[in-house]
């Protein structure tokens, strides 16, 4: 990494980038012994550049290198035999500080290409660029290429490079996204500080991320948010549980004359019963039985109906849109129906004659994408925007269960033929009633038409 940067041709301003965090450290005795924790390290970073570059694009780098004169005055150093201003900036990193000088002096041709410059690095400039209040008059030509990541996990960084750089395009879409794909994860105790009680971060993919750099009222809004559908959807779960008191699903299903439904239901109780007895949705999950093959399935789920049996405190360990995956087992035992067609089932069920298990397999499936359809994001001017989940989550764009299947057909028919069934006979009542009032049916006896 190259100790010195010149940045300009006409300087007037020298920077001193110090690395500080090294005073964090054990520091080496001085010479007679005792200890000092203000030595100075090996190596200083400097900066050739014009001062006025700086202070138009920054109002905080324009204080520091003319502060009010009531406070002291940046120190004087000859350069080139000229004297020029000195200045000393501490923990920022080399060189995204020289890209952002390099950017305030339009020095196009000193930039990286795309293909040289890091997403580490872009947000190492987006720490500059905030911590110096830069306009954003000025923006890096990086921003577009590495947007098109930004729902991509490891790219979590956006929302405060979005926000950082006003870049508004995507950004309510991706803190929705984030509210169903994060979970949280446990941090241990001590996180928090060495007496802290445990903590809790955001896990997605399975690894933690850091919100330390997000706005705050977009990490409320997220944390905020999926907490809440969080508990919504537990407690739907939890009342589906509560309905079994005990007792394995399939003692619900009526379809003992119908093998094949039986058969269906008895797949759909299994499914159900192998996700109300996950162990990823109890607080302390009981000891898992050993993966041995020699080992009855019965016995197997005997063990997961131990588990189903009462209620305990569940507590889903994963993120929102993980567990719409594990929904999906139910919803694949309901066949080729879809949202749209539950809802009009539900509403109908005497005329469907539906089983109480597959009933009740349905309303937890309406209710459940009930709850996560419409999802809440927040732009980075703070507004909140309801996100459809289609848009956010790829296997729900195209899943038949939130489109208009073909197999719905036929359903639509028979309802459509017992409407104009129950028309036809409401007519005829009223046409009858109409006759005998007129007294058409006598005259039609009296001639002979009816006998």
């Amino acid at each position: 990494m190259p100790t010195e940067y010149h940045i300009s041709t006409n300087v007037d301003l020298i920077i001193h980038l110090y690395d500080t965090s090294y005073l964090d450290l054990p520091q080496p005795p001085s010479e007679d012994g005792s200890f000092n924790s203000s030595a100075s390290p090996d190596d200083v970073v400097k900066y050739y550049v014009t001062a006025w570059s700086l202070q138009q694009a920054s109002p905080i780098f324009s204080r520091i290198i003319s502060p009010d004169p009531r406070f002291k005055q940046p120190d004087k150093i000859e350069h080139s035999g000229k004297e020029c201003t000195l200045i000393t900036l501490e923990d920022d990193q080399p060189e995204a500080l020289a890209i952002v000088l390099n950017l305030l002096h339009f020095n196009s041709k000193s930039l990286p290409s795309i293909e040289d410059i890091s997403w580490d690095t872009v947000y190492d400039i987006a720490q500059i660029w905030d911590k110096y209040d830069i306009t954003t008059l000025i923006r890096p030509p990086w921003i577009k290429h590495f947007q098109k990541f930004m729902t991509r996990p490891d790219y979590e960084s956006w929302l405060f490079i979005g926000k950082t750089f006003q870049e508004g395009e995507g950004y309510v879409d991706l803190t929705a996204r984030l509210v169903v794909e994060v979970g949280p994860m446990s941090l241990g105790k001590g996180a928090g500080g060495p007496d802290a009680e445990e903590t809790i971060g955001l896990a997605r993919s399975g690894k933690y991320i850091y919100t330390s750099d997000w706005p705050d009222f977009v990490r409320e809004h997220i944390t905020s948010e999926n907490k809440l559908m969080r508990q919504r959807l537990q407690s739907i779960l939890i009342t589906w549980k509560w309905s079994f008191k005990g007792k394995r699903p399939r003692a619900l299903c009526t379809c003992y004359g119908n093998v094949p439904r039986y058969n269906r239901h008895s797949a759909l109780s299994n499914s159900i019963t192998d996700l109300l007895s996950d162990d990823s949705m109890l607080a302390s999950p009981p000891a898992p039985l050993p993966l041995d093959d020699d080992i009855p399935g019965g016995i197997r789920l005997a063990s997961r109906l131990r588990d189903i049996e009462g209620v305990g405190t569940w507590q889903w360990n994963g993120s929102i849109a993980a567990l719409r995956r594990r929904m999906a087992v139910i919803r694949n035992c309901m066949a080729d129906r879809d949202m749209r067609q539950v809802r009009h089932m539900l509403e109908n069920a005497d005329i469907y004659d539906l089983c109480p298990l597959e009933e009740s397999a349905l309303r937890v499936l309406y209710d459940f994408d009930q709850t996560i359809e419409v999802v809440k994001g927040i732009g980075i001017d703070g507004e909140i925007v309801d996100v459809p989940l289609g848009r956010l989550i790829d296997d729900a764009k195209s899943d038949p269960w939130n489109l208009p299947g073909d197999g719905k057909r036929w359903d639509t028919l028979a309802m459509l033929g017992i409407r104009i069934s129950g028309i036809f006979a409401v007519v005829s009542v009223l046409v009858f009633a109409v006759a005998l009032g007129k007294g058409w049916g006598v005259k039609l006896v009296e001639s002979g038409v009816v006998v």
